[in-house]
């Protein structure tokens, strides 16, 4: 009971975060950003974050650390670190085309 407890903790955590990042990854939208097209949670803290190139030619799929989401991690996504292809690894996701790590952010 204990585990399933602080699983659930765990995951009240991640769900507390989810509204802002999205409204943050819609509202700050403009054209020559990616487009925002939706993300999947993959572990207690880490989501995977999915978005369109701006030219719709590439789906990246943006691995990221929940709790550490913010300013940062919307001016990597403004800054074009996406488009760096040497941070693009290929994946098999059906999701998306490459996956960039930004859990540094």
């Amino acid at each position: 009971m204990g585990e399933a407890v602080t699983r659930q903790n765990r995951h009240q955590g991640v769900f507390e975060h989810l509204p802002g990042i999205v409204r943050a990854l819609v509202a700050d939208h403009t054209p020559d950003l990616p487009v925002f097209k939706g993300l999947v949670v993959t572990g207690d803290d880490r989501m995977r974050l999915y978005l369109t190139a701006p030219d719709g030619s590439l789906t990246y799929g943006a691995d990221v650390i929940i709790s550490h989401t913010g300013p940062g991690l919307l001016a990597g996504i403004g800054s074009g670190y996406l488009e760096n292809e040497c941070e693009q690894k290929p994946t098999d996701d059906p999701l998306c085309d490459v996956v960039v790590d930004l859990t540094s952010y």
